[in-house]
């Protein structure tokens, strides 16, 4: 009895106690009250790592070395970014950049021993080695005609060609086949990304001594042609601005392209077509060239028309076989001597022999069965 009652004296003490403390408060204390955010948990801390609120966009290139002609590319097509350099004189290379429909052209010198410096159309930057690493600075205005000043380091790997980049903003593995990672688009443009490009395949070009061979003696035409998605009307197109070679292919109906072959200022129009289960053919003008399959080998045969060629024309007469089971071929023999993947078609050319009118021909019947037959092609550049 005695603990009930002193139960209900407490319960009345504690109402009490509350009354008098919620009298006290007036009006102002109450409003204060209002401006707190009391439900709100408490921010949680950014984890540790990569820096947040930047947007941050994925490059997987692919890199190609050629050091029997002094040549490096590398290129992601779907993040339409490549970069070019090829080697002119002891110390200096020129530079070609693509950035979607945008071209930018540069030179890269070498000063002193192991620096460099790339300047052209927006570019500016300085590489500078010390102990195996490349410290790279400098200005590049972007697309969007906006002037970003760059400050990285490229800390070297496991040999004189790989290295890492870890900066703010960027982040980068490089080895001589495979350029990969991330970068803030806000403080990098794609443009940028191509240029320190350029700069890492100048020095794995510097790293890697030309092999001693008598071959590219006997050929007076280095060809390397990048296949790729087409921008404006082309379905799909390659082109090598260093032996300036283009060709694009428009499709038109199933099995049909408009095609387009310029050669230094010569310029044709024709049609490529796919009307008969293993043949490709190619006409324009006086060309009249067929590829066609014979027990999964291809002969390229025709007539090419060539101003100042015998009668106008250059007969061919090759054998393009497989290489490996996948969209890899070859063509080697006497005069030619070309290389064909999914990515596109490289190689040493006697143009007294294959004029490049002759490279460019061949390249547009590869382009279409490329596009009639997507499953054995590159993904990348098949028609949807």
């Amino acid at each position: 009895m005695k603990k009930t009652l002193y139960f209900i004296l407490t319960l009345s003490i504690g109402a009490n106690l509350s009354a008098l403390e919620l009298n006290g408060i007036n009006a102002a204390d109450i409003k204060g009250l209002s401006a707190l955010d009391l439900t709100a948990p408490a921010a949680a801390k950014a984890a540790p790592g990569r820096e947040t609120g930047r947007a941050y966009q994925n490059v997987w290139m692919y890199v190609r070395n050629n050091p029997s002609w002094h040549e490096a590319e590398a290129n992601d097509y779907g993040a339409r970014i490549e970069a070019r350099v090829r080697k002119v004189f002891d110390g200096q290379y020129d530079v070609n950049l693509r950035t979607d429909t945008n071209y930018a052209w540069g030179a890269i010198r070498k000063i002193f021993d192991k620096d460099f410096q790339l300047s052209g159309s927006g570019l500016y930057l300085s590489m500078n080695e010390w102990g195996g690493n490349y410290n790279i600075s400098g200005n590049v205005t972007g697309e969007d005609n906006q002037n970003k000043y760059i400050n990285l380091t490229l800390f070297k790997r496991f040999d004189e060609t790989s290295f890492s980049v870890t900066s703010g903003g960027i982040y980068l593995s490089i080895d001589k086949n495979s350029i990969n990672g991330n970068y803030d688009d806000r403080q990098y443009s794609k443009k940028a990304i191509a240029a320190i490009v350029s700069l890492v395949l100048t020095v794995q070009l510097e790293q890697t001594p030309a092999p001693k061979t008598e071959k590219a003696a006997r050929y007076d035409q280095r060809i390397w042609l990048t296949i790729r998605p087409g921008f404006g009307w082309n379905t799909v197109e390659a082109s090598d601005p260093f032996s300036r070679i283009e060709v694009g292919l428009r499709k038109i109906f199933d099995g049909e392209y408009n095609a387009e072959l310029t050669t230094d200022n010569d310029r044709e129009l024709g049609r490529s077509s796919h009307f008969f289960t293993d043949r490709y053919e190619l006409r324009a003008g006086r060309t009249d060239l067929r590829l066609e399959e014979w027990i999964g080998d291809y002969r390229v045969e025709g007539e090419v028309a060539v101003d100042g060629a015998e009668n106008g024309v250059v007969r061919v007469r090759l054998e393009m076989r497989r290489r490996f089971n996948d969209f890899s071929f070859y063509i080697h023999e006497t005069g030619i001597y070309l290389n064909i993947d999914e990515y596109g078609i490289s190689g040493d050319v006697d143009t007294k022999v294959y004029p490049k009118k002759v490279v460019a021909a061949i390249t547009a019947l590869v382009m279409t069965l490329q596009q009639e037959k997507p499953a054995h092609g590159n993904p990348k550049t098949a028609q949807k």
